[in-house]
């Protein structure tokens, strides 16, 4: 029996650790590729394009269900020729269907960094994504303990992997600072509920200009309009997935998206 959307969060997490108990130390079959910069995607200017954009590739999720394209790496190789700054690979295989296999394939075939989307719980998950070629990891501030969350953004900078801390409150975001993040996603969709308000972003990354090197605005935004707003709020890229992969040309799509202004 499913979990109510009201414990979607802290359902996830619970399995997450369990699953971390009951397994051993991932190891990397081959050396760490070259780490591909992160940071420096999200901040890069991109003359002629509204916002950095982290495009998503993931086969399902909770509130989205299946989506029908099912080859990744041709979604992700669209998306780099459409202008995307980064890919984002989502590897929980439970809710999502993803796999550790799905983040390898995609950067193997692209130049762009990629970002391991998942809900670690552990500093040790942190050392082994980079080990496994992520050039950056999701934590997400809202399920995570204080000493958690510095520890794992500790485990980050030691490994030369990017953090992109989440979160989806402004009390979660300043833990986030505090743990020392560096990057710091503004989520509109509150993960315990699935409820999306795309004004949370605007409304919270304004309030912590200058506090970190880049903010990220994420979940519900599918216009041009949408990625105006976050850049005047101040967010250096923003995050998207569903509305692109609900789209029969994904990587179509994102190049609508970052087209020029006044562009058909």
């Amino acid at each position: 029996m499913s979990a109510p959307a009201e414990d979607k969060l802290a359902a996830i997490f619970t399995r997450k650790r369990q699953e971390l108990a009951a397994r051993g130390p991932r190891v990397a079959g081959q050396p760490r590729p070259p780490p591909r910069d992160f940071t420096a995607a999200l901040t890069r200017p991109r003359p002629g394009q509204p916002i950095n954009v982290i495009a998503e590739v993931k086969r399902r999720s909770p509130s989205g269900g299946d989506f029908p394209h099912t080859d990744l790496v041709a979604v992700a190789r669209a998306y780099e020729a459409a202008g995307a700054s980064a890919l984002s690979v989502l590897t929980d295989d439970v809710d999502f269907g993803g796999s550790l296999e799905d983040l390898l394939q995609v950067r193997a075939a692209t130049s762009l960094p990629v970002l391991r989307k998942d809900f670690l719980v552990a500093a040790r998950e942190v050392e082994e994504s980079a080990a496994l070629g992520a050039d950056a990891v999701l934590l997400i501030a809202d399920a995570l303990e204080d000493g958690e969350l510095a520890e794992m953004v500790a485990a980050a900078r030691e490994s030369r992997v990017a953090a992109l801390v989440e979160a989806h409150t402004q009390a979660h975001a300043e833990r986030a600072l505090k743990a020392g993040a560096e990057l710091v996603g503004l989520n509109n969709r509150n993960l315990a509920t699935l409820r999306t308000d795309t004004t949370t972003a605007l409304r919270v990354i304004p309030l912590l200009r200058g506090q970190a090197r880049a903010f990220v605005a994420e979940s519900g935004l599918k216009t041009r309009a949408d990625f105006a707003a976050a850049r005047a709020a101040g967010a250096d890229a923003v995050l998207v997935g569903e509305s692109l992969l609900r789209d029969a040309d994904p990587g179509q799509a994102l190049a609508r998206l970052l087209a020029p202004e006044g562009a058909p």
